[in-house]
């Protein structure tokens, strides 16, 4: 789902608790990044398919179209890039021009106080670093307009842009704080601590996020309100998945007003477990063809897979930040007295770490987008069996909603195979299609995977 988001590598990243989502975030939809070794999509065994994926139709446009699909992605490549780039050099920029110890004096000489310090020193440097990054935030939003993926005005654009940076503001400042308490608790072990307290954190808010943090940045309402057959069939999906959500916690998120893309998504666990539809994919998927969106969604909460490869991922998140220990107490051993820092738990230390954290993140995010792709693959896959029966030529319907959404998204018809490694986080559209319109198991009385 379009929920607003940061862009870029905001200092926030700085977060230990990143190198954590960074991995988890590809299993449980909690935020993050857009792999090693790209797994190969599901194979299309000729005893479960009776079209050959060679003969099958997939992702096609009008060359108009293709022409303008193609030019908004490359942009949209290079400003990654350029973005990331940018970022790393406005950290070493910041430890240049020494302006961490400028705010560590400052907040140190207006009180001893360490809480007193951190609401002064955290809350400055964050802001600092949006407004450093606003340029490029703007430039998406510009381009975005200019080929029609947004409708939103300027105005109301600034205005979340001020809401998103003040939720990084609140949450990086509370972040620092446990961070560097933990840095001072114990000097050598601080990313045990931290380890210990992100996990139930992480847990947390993957719970609280549908009831207190999306509200806070979009507008939605009951699904039932204005759509109440959609509903009904939505909980035929669910019903046949064996998972109750109330009628009421199926939601219409507005989306119209700012921007063209079209989403679904389904947040949060247990209680608090939501589905959210966006009025754009409404209109874009009338009657059944967004049944496999809703079922593709279903599929990412009921699939055991996301579960365990969390646990696998706990050992490796501790692993993965003892690693950013040595690396930025190393990195501070050469260069902290250059940078007028006094050791790790000096708050000047923080853009050091920012650095370190970042690119960190950047060497992982090809191996996290593949295994994220991997998830994406079995969720289409579990949306076919779920509407298999309920949707006629179920695979066709979900094709021609894939083809729609990604008209109107500008997908990429063809994307280059490293950045198909390097950014895709979900399958490419041509491959999702294709798999739509070539994966039948029942016409030859073999078992589905995962819907019976």
């Amino acid at each position: 789902m379009s929920m607003k988001r940061s862009r870029g590598l905001h200092l926030v990243v700085i977060v230990t608790l990143a190198l954590i989502a960074l991995l988890v975030n590809a299993f449980t939809g909690v935020a993050g990044l857009r792999a090693i070794q790209d797994p190969a999509p599901p194979k299309f065994e000729s005893a479960s398919t009776t079209v050959p994926q060679e003969a099958a139709e997939g992702y096609k446009l009008p060359s108009e179209k293709y022409a303008l699909a193609r030019a908004y992605r490359k942009e949209g490549y290079l400003l990654y890039f350029l973005t990331a780039a940018y970022s790393l050099l406005v950290l070493w920029v910041l430890l240049r021009c020494r302006l961490a110890p400028l705010l560590r004096n400052w907040a140190e000489n207006v009180s001893g106080r360490r809480w007193l310090q951190l609401l002064l020193f955290g809350p400055t440097l964050l802001f600092v670093f949006g407004i450093l990054l606003l340029p490029t935030d703007a430039y998406d939003q510009w381009r975005m307009r200019r080929y029609g993926l947004s409708v939103e005005g300027w105005g109301s654009w600034l205005w979340d842009w001020i809401a998103a940076q003040t939720a990084i503001l609140v949450a990086g400042t509370v972040i620092i704080g446990l961070l560097y308490y933990a840095m001072r608790r114990s000097p050598k072990r601080w990313w045990l601590i931290l380890w210990l307290i992100a996990v139930p954190l992480l847990v947390l808010i993957v719970f609280v996020q549908p009831i207190l943090i999306d509200p806070l940045f979009n507008t939605f309402e009951p699904l039932d309100v204005t759509h109440p057959e959609l509903v009904d069939s939505i909980e035929k999906l669910l019903g046949r998945a064996k998972l109750t959500i109330p009628r009421e916690h199926i939601y219409l998120l507005k989306v119209g007003d700012k921007s063209t893309e079209v989403d679904a998504s389904s947040e949060g666990f247990g209680p608090s477990k939501r589905v959210f539809v966006t009025d754009t994919i409404i209109v874009s998927e009338p009657g059944a063809a967004i049944l496999h969106t809703l079922g593709h969604e279903i599929g990412h909460y009921v699939l055991s897979l996301d579960w365990i490869v969390f646990v696998i991922c706990l050992p490796l998140s501790l692993a993965l930040l003892c690693f950013t220990d040595r690396v930025f107490v190393l990195a501070l051993a050469r260069w902290g007295a250059t940078w007028s820092i006094r050791g790790p738990d000096d708050w000047a230390s923080l853009p050091v770490l920012a650095l370190v954290v970042s690119l960190i993140a950047m060497v992982l995010t090809p191996a996290v987008n593949s295994l994220s792709r991997y998830r994406e693959y079995e969720a289409d896959r579990y949306g076919l069996e779920l509407i298999h029966g309920i949707v006629p030529d179920a695979g066709e319907a979900a094709a021609e909603a894939f083809q729609k959404d990604a008209e109107i998204n500008l997908d990429d018809p063809k994307p280059p195979s490293f950045i198909k490694w390097w950014l895709f986080d979900h399958p490419p559209v041509n491959e999702r299609i294709l798999f739509c319109r070539t994966y039948d198991p029942w016409s030859n009385g073999r078992k589905p995977k995962y819907v019976e």
